[in-house]
């Protein structure tokens, strides 16, 4: 057996370009058995200790003064090989610090992880049989009080009983218990719980479900790919065609290979109806990671998933980095969800990482969608990825008919209602009958904006420049951007007019006006606001699971993924919303928006019908949302794509400057334009820098460039070259900051 080096190559906790590489320390005689790579270790920095990840091993150290590792903060590596390899393609491809990419693996980030990583223990006690604490009769030597015979008395009928219980149940203290032990009657042992969110939830086991003929040739089709070349899979399937069932084949199959599974959701949102689906069929195989649990449940999830007692995780796009050390699958469900990429460093956008992972570790991966987005299409007709379509719901249930209302219309006729006449009708008849129906409107609160009707002032957030939007029935105004919230105002701040009047609609008003139109029916929803403390959600879903809800209301967050096999009407309060933001991507979206939630309807033996409300009821994008016609989008939009060099024809990079004085943030931004200017290859062109559209938040302004290429490798390079340049002459200043966004999606 080859020796160890007595050398570890280790980066540190620290997120600084400065000390972004690898530093060399002596592994001690006392941690050389122990320490591998991905051991998390505590090393002196200077004048810190900090945690460091142990990356690799060297025979002679780069310095001569080599410093000691401290200790080893766990028992055995988080980190594999394959996903510290990944962590350095991360660093490279979005152009962050090694270690911050490090840290997207850990659950919590490096610096929780000495105190983070303890279990949770519980005690369970037991009578000692009569031994060395009884006296010649088999009586107890010593006095033995009122609480302590309850406590005995108890554990006679009760033996191992968790030890809070057994005192919440004789009302009996830990002094009492402290006695017993000392008189050798009680013993108490200590066993590590593994705390599952899910674990109250009793679920029925599930079997498989009888496959159609398409599903079967699907599935033959899969896996026929994967044994041959192992190209990435697009899964193309209608809304309601039994992906789902699909997925659960393979993983299946990976079980009985030894192989793990990552199934990738796009929100929590679709996490309860997942996990439900997946542990009635596999049973205590299934771990659950995304940021709605505990950091206790998400602690003991990533240790049994690296200890290998489970072989299935489910999560949001974090649980890509779930240290399985056996893959076998990625499934990304949803594949076109914005949420898929990740808003502050590092980043990264989860398919782009598990393409690579997959790479790394030899594994398959498997995207699927409804509603693909517009570059994964694209390269699965280019063959870079294998395309599999599902055209047809399970058992030949119809798609949803779908009714496009005019709102002009209405409102030339006299209805200033939110919902049309054939809205409240349908609502009124899917009550009648106990089916459910869903409302999707994607903005929450009650109403969206406060105007002054007289000088035509906008009540805004003193912090971002974004209109404030009406909560708790009109009582106060909020900023969804940072929490900023003012009691609605009398009289107008600008001209002290008493004309203050509200605009537009949230999920909030929506709900109360089916409240009104239908008093009796059982409303909820699920937003921002409802769904912000822990576990509220997964009742929201098991609400409208079990039927103990007539209509939902809500945000996006319903709008995709879900199964409720008695919704029979879908309504969209208004379809125009996400067609004119100003971002290349707003009329995908509403694509997609408008296509996932209209699927939502008839997914049972009931047949579906959809109400969309619209003021444009011509728009082409519209139009193909509501006759689910992907491909007749898909030929309009990547024409636009091509002629614009947009993706997928080629990238784009975001830089965005933020500070408080917008002077000095505006000179920061024009030279530091031309230093990337002077460096970057005839392929690349810089678009701006200017106003972000929103131009101020948190009291920050925002300035954007983009830089768009047909060559991002080598843009990349510029980029970092210019940026380098420019911080050698000091810029930026030091309350300037500069974001850095490798293929964005977000643009605003």
């Amino acid at each position: 057996m080859p020796v160890k080096p007595q050398f570890a190559e280790v980066i540190v906790n620290k997120a600084v370009q400065a000390v972004d590489r690898i530093f060399h320390y002596q592994i001690p005689d006392r941690l050389a058995a122990q320490i591998e790579v991905g051991s998390i270790v505590i090393v002196p920095f200077g004048r810190q200790k900090l945690e460091g990840i142990v990356v690799g091993f060297v025979a002679e150290p780069e310095v001569a003064q080599v410093k000691e590792i401290d200790e080893l903060v766990f028992p055995f590596p988080l980190l594999s090989k394959a996903l510290i390899d990944l962590a350095y393609w991360m660093a490279d491809y979005y152009l962050c610090p090694k270690v911050s990419a490090l840290q997207a693996m850990l659950p919590g980030g490096l610096k929780l992880l000495p105190t983070g990583l303890k279990g949770k223990n519980t005690e369970y006690a037991f009578l000692v049989q009569p031994s060395g604490g009884l006296g010649q009769e088999g009586k107890p030597s010593g006095r033995i009080g009122s609480k302590q015979q309850q406590i005995l008395a108890y554990l006679g009928e009760h033996p191992g009983s968790p030890v809070t219980q057994m005192l919440a149940a004789t009302g009996a203290s830990r002094s009492s218990l402290k006695s017993l032990l000392e008189k050798g009657l009680v013993e108490v042992t200590r066993e590590e719980v593994y705390r599952d969110p899910y674990g109250q939830r009793k679920l029925p086991k599930a079997d498989q479900h009888q496959l159609t003929e398409e599903q079967i040739n699907v599935l033959k089709s899969i896996e026929t790919e994967y044994a041959l070349n192992n190209r990435p899979i697009l899964l193309h399937g209608v809304t309601g065609s039994g992906k789902t069932e699909i997925y659960l084949r393979l993983i299946e199959r990976m079980l009985t290979d030894g192989k793990e599974s990552i199934i990738l959701v796009p929100e929590i949102s679709l996490t309860p109806q997942l996990v439900s689906v997946f542990k009635s069929r596999l049973g205590e195989k299934v771990a659950v990671l995304h940021s709605g649990l505990s950091w206790g449940e998400r602690r003991d999830a990533w240790v049994n998933i690296a200890r290998g007692v489970v072989k299935v995780v489910v999560g949001a796009r974090s649980a890509v980095f779930a240290p399985c050390f056996h893959l076998g699958l990625i499934v990304m469900d949803e594949e076109h969800e914005q949420s898929y990429k990740q808003d502050n460093v590092p980043r990264f956008h989860a398919r782009e990482v598990a393409l690579e992972r997959c790479r790394l570790q030899k594994a398959s991966f498997l995207m699927g969608s409804a509603t693909p987005s517009v570059e994964t299409y694209y390269w699965a007709l280019e063959g870079r990825y294998r395309l599999i379509t599902l055209k047809y719901r399970i058992y030949q249930r119809p798609m949803p008919t779908v009714k496009i209302v005019d709102m002009r219309q209405e409102l030339k006729e006299g209805n200033r209602s939110i919902f049309s006449r054939l809205l409240q009708e349908k609502l009124r008849e899917r009550f009648s009958r106990g089916e459910q129906s869903l409302l999707f409107l994607n903005r929450r609160g009650y109403h969206t904006f406060v105007s002054c009707r007289t000088c035509g002032t906008v009540l805004k957030c003193a912090h971002c420049n974004i209109s404030l939007t009406s909560h708790g029935g009109n009582r106060r105004l909020s900023c969804h951007y940072c929490g900023y919230s003012i009691p609605v105002p009398k009289t107008c701040p600008q001209c002290g007019s008493l004309a203050i009047r509200h605009f537009g609609t949230g999920t909030e008003r929506v709900a109360e006006e089916v409240k009104k139109l239908l008093p009796e029916a059982r409303v909820a929803r699920a937003d921002g606001d409802t769904t912000a403390r822990k576990g509220a959600y997964d009742e929201i879903y098991f609400g409208v699971k079990s039927g103990a809800v007539d209509v939902l209301v809500g945000t996006q967050m319903i709008a995709k993924g879900l199964d409720f096999p008695l919704v029979t009407l879908v309504g969209v309060i208004s379809a125009d919303m996400a067609l004119h933001l100003p971002e290349m991507r707003a009329g995908e979206r509403a694509f997609q928006l408008i296509t996932q939630v209209s699927g939502r309807a008839g997914r049972g033996a009931l047949p579906g019908e959809v109400v969309l409300q619209t003021y444009n009821p011509e728009d082409p994008t519209l139009l193909a949302a509501a006759r689910q016609d992907y491909s007749t989008y898909y030929q309009g939009e990547i024409e636009r794509r091509r002629i614009s060099g947009y993706p997928p024809f080629g990238s784009v990079i975001r830089i965005l400057f933020s500070g408080e004085d917008y002077g000095h943030l505006q000179r920061d931004a024009l030279i530091i334009a031309r230093f990337v200017q002077a460096e970057l290859n005839e392929e690349s062109e810089i678009l701006g820098p200017a106003p972000a559209p929103l131009e101020k938040i948190k009291d920050r302004f925002r300035i954007q460039m983009m830089i768009k290429t047909r060559n991002l490798a080598e843009t990349r390079l510029d980029l970092v070259r210019g940026l380098d340049l420019a911080r050698g002459e000091g810029y930026p200043h030091k309350n300037i900051l500069v974001a850095v966004d490798v293929e964005p999606l977000n643009m605003m």
